[in-house]
């Protein structure tokens, strides 16, 4: 204390001393009172007890105490003093012990009681401030590894929950920018983070993901089956919210600092919360995926995104590369200008292949491949915008003729002008002299006669102007069929979906006065054979359309229509779907036209795949489960749209119990698919009877169940039945369960009714079989 920064200290040494210190004192006591230093202060205590009215003898108490023999302290006495006040102050080990001594400083001092005891082996010095300010400092540190942990975990969770990483950025992106916001606030408000901020934050960022899973809640089941509870999730957010604000907020009245920032955090960020997950939930929602699929397109996925980022990208830096390398071979003619130019369509050819198959999602095949060694005048079919793409990567001699935008387009206009490609906005009739000379070289002429693209994939009137150059240049007329490559890229969208492109070259048609092969139409002047071929066009892609357009060919577009709508139900129907062969046997057996029934729909599956392969089918498709019906009524192609296809008749769903429903017409085909033996045994016999009266002429009933005669097959059938219904609970089931049922019992009802009746086993693990009834002839 002598030197200055040591304000006061305190500790047991002055309390509790050894006893070989206590023995020093004593004996530094006895040497001290000797018999004169005594009498001397007993002579003047008496001396001044008199003069103050003091007896003589008052104060004699005095000599019992100087006269007392002193002895150390016993342990037992020691002992019980120590654990009454001072066991705070000592701690002892079998080896050691530590006793503690508090010392109060000035700040500028701290450093030097560091000092003093630096040499000292048997003294450690704690300063309480910094060991707070490191305990805080850890907090801290701790509080940025369990942000991480926890946001990973909450991550993971929401992805288990939703199946869909687009979901799942969704609500997550939100939450961080909130955390983000209430960062940036506290920074300007120049709030410091604490112990108790650090628990508020936490708070906050749980409230977040409550908000953000609500509001993704509602988005979905209103999506997965058009039930509005979004405005009840607002509602109660909004409840949520206020109480939360009511009950922190007041803290902002405390006298505290500490106090008043716990309200400032929770206010502000409470209000970034609801703000955040009210609006940008909702906005990336309506962005990605309702509003798409209101105008009949694909909802985005992660994936798709990806796929189509990378081939524009490609396509965009390839063609301006393509430019470049076309500028120096065509302007600059380093090896003649017939050589340079073939050298660029060379490349150009060679680019456009590889940016084809960059996109591996897209299968491709090609049908009929041709020599092109002769120059001919191509017609294609218009779809999209990749027809011009799979046309040149065919062969390096193309010469197209362009539309003005392609002309003039900022990213493949050069290429276009470069590549010596006619703009037909100038008219073919005086294209002809410029074109003879090229096809002099050996170039083909490319046309896509019907003039746009067509949203719908059907083929349209063809213009002259073609057939024309055709004519005059004396080129045989190579019609070439695109199919598949609308749906890739639709018209107006895009979005690079896994598509199926198929190009089909149908013999070549002659010029005017040459024979020609058999099976195309003999050669007329331009303008009749415009019509001719047109027509011929038609029909050869309405058959390659009907060839093409199997079940498994929209087997994407059916998943589009159920992803979003639940993990477990969008993998029941990737694996009912794959396990179902896309439902190609009852595509095959169904007529491609007419009145067909769904008796037991479920959530639609069958249904939408036969609609989606024959636009001549009328579907009418019902359950008694109102959820499934719903979710199936929801989906986006439930008004009959089809990308790059022709729209089919929507189907009629509807929620009706099978052993009640009313059948107001006669219907071309109708299904009984894994259904009976939800009925009991007279519902069912019923129902098969009915089916059978409400049949047409040449209709055809399709009865696929487990058969129990089947002993060994359906076990396997029992299985994923209870999976069906227990285990998952895709499926209902009456009180009284199910009943599996011989199929002697379908037999029977069909030879009664005189109806032929037609087995198909082709399963190996199960008891289902198919059963086709029809009238006999």
């Amino acid at each position: 204390t002598d030197s200055g920064f040591v304000k006061k200290y305190s500790g047991v040494s002055s309390l509790l001393l050894s006893d070989s210190l206590q023995r020093l004192r004593i004996a530094r006591w006895n040497r001290y009172w000797s018999p004169a230093r005594k009498d001397s202060l007993l002579t003047a205590l008496r001396a001044a007890g008199i003069a103050a009215g003091f007896k003589p003898e008052a104060l004699m108490a005095y000599r019992s105490t100087l006269d007392a023999p002193y002895t150390p302290v016993d342990r037992e006495t020691f002992a019980q003093v120590r654990k009454s006040y001072l066991d705070d102050y000592i701690t002892e080990t079998p080896d050691k012990a530590t006793v503690v001594t508090l010392v109060k400083v000035t700040p500028e001092g701290r450093q030097k009681v560091y000092d003093a005891f630096a040499t000292s082996p048997n003294v450690t010095v704690l300063d309480r401030q910094y060991l707070t300010g490191k305990f805080i400092d850890l907090i801290n540190n701790d509080f940025g590894s369990i942000a991480w942990m926890s946001s990973i975990l909450v991550f993971a969770v929401l992805l288990l929950t939703y199946g869909r990483i687009e979901l799942t950025l969704m609500s997550f992106i939100p939450m961080v920018i909130t955390f983000l916001w209430i960062l940036g606030i506290m920074a300007l408000l120049k709030i410091d983070f604490n112990i108790i901020n650090i628990i508020i934050s936490a708070f906050i960022f749980g409230m977040g993901d409550d908000y953000s899973l609500f509001i993704m809640d509602g988005l979905l089941q209103e999506y997965k089956t058009g039930k509005k509870n979004l405005d009840s999730y607002k509602s109660s957010i909004f409840l949520s919210a206020i109480t939360t604000m009511a009950g922190l907020g007041v803290l902002v009245f405390a006298g505290h600092p500490a106090l008043r920032s716990i309200a400032i955090i929770s206010i502000v960020g409470i209000l970034c919360v609801v703000v955040l997950s009210q609006i940008l939930i909702p906005f990336l929602f309506k962005t990605l995926i309702t509003d798409r699929v209101a105008k009949g397109r694909f909802p985005w996925t992660l994936s798709g995104f990806l796929k189509t980022l990378v081939s524009y990208t490609y396509f965009a830096a390839g063609s301006l590369l393509l430019t470049l390398i076309g500028f120096l071979l065509v302007r600059l003619r380093p090896f003649g200008r017939r050589r340079s130019k073939y050298a660029f369509h060379v490349v150009k050819s060679l680019f456009i292949r590889s940016l084809i198959y960059v996109m591996a999602n897209v299968r491709k095949r090609i049908v009929n491949p041709q020599d092109f060694s002769k120059p001919s005048l191509l017609i294609v079919n218009h779809q999209s915008f990749l027809d011009s793409l799979l046309i040149q990567m065919q062969y390096p001699k193309f010469l197209l003729l362009t539309n003005s935008w392609v002309w003039n387009s900022p990213i493949m206009g050069g290429i276009v002008r470069l590549a010596d490609y006619y703009p037909i906005m100038h008219g073919a009739s005086g294209s002809v002299d410029k074109l003879r000379q090229r096809v002099a070289e050996g170039y083909s002429i490319v046309v896509f006669p019907e003039g746009s693209r067509s949203r719908d994939g059907a083929i349209r009137r063809f213009h002259k102007g073609a057939f024309y150059l055709a004519q005059e240049l004396q080129l045989d007329i190579l019609p070439v069929m695109l199919h598949g490559s609308g749906y890739t890229i639709t018209k107006g969208d895009f979005l690079l979906k896994d598509g199926r492109i198929a190009i089909k070259f149908l013999p070549r048609i002659a010029p005017a006065g040459a024979p020609a092969p058999q099976d195309a139409p003999a050669a007329a002047p331009y303008a009749g054979q415009t019509k001719s071929v047109n027509r011929y066009f038609r029909e050869a892609f309405a058959e390659f359309s009907r060839q093409e357009e199997q079940p498994a060919y929209y087997r994407e577009l059916l998943t589009y229509n159920y992803i979003y709508k639940g993990p477990v139900l969008e993998w029941y129907m990737r694996v009912k779907t794959s396990m179902e062969g896309n439902y190609q046997l009852f595509h095959e057996l169904l007529p491609l036209s007419g009145e067909i029934l769904d008796i037991g729909c479920g959530y639609g599956f069958m249904s939408y795949m036969l609609s989606f392969s024959a636009p001549g089918r009328r579907i009418t498709a019902f359950d008694y489960d109102e959820d499934k019906v719903d979710v199936a009524a929801h989906s986006f192609s439930a008004d009959g749209s089809v990308p790059a296809g022709p729209t089919r008749t929507p189907i009629r769903w509807m929620q009706a119990d099978a052993t009640t429903f009313g059948f107001d017409r006669v219907y071309d085909g109708i299904v009984l698919a894994d259904m009976l033996h939800y009925l009991q045994p007279d519902d069912r016999q019923a129902l098969v009877r009915r089916c059978i009266a409400h049949l047409s002429q040449t209709g055809v009933l399709v009865i696929r169940d487990g058969d129990k005669d089947l002993k060994q097959r359906h076990q396997g059938t029992r299985y994923t039945e209870w999976f069906s219904t227990r285990f998952y609970g895709f499926n209902k089931t009456t009180d009284a369960g199910l009943s599996f049922f011989s199929f002697q019992e379908i037999r029977d009802i069909a030879a009664e009714l005189n109806m032929e009746c037609q087995p198909i086993d082709n399963t190996k693990f199960t008891s289902n079989v198919v059963y086709v009834i029809r009238h006999r002839k």
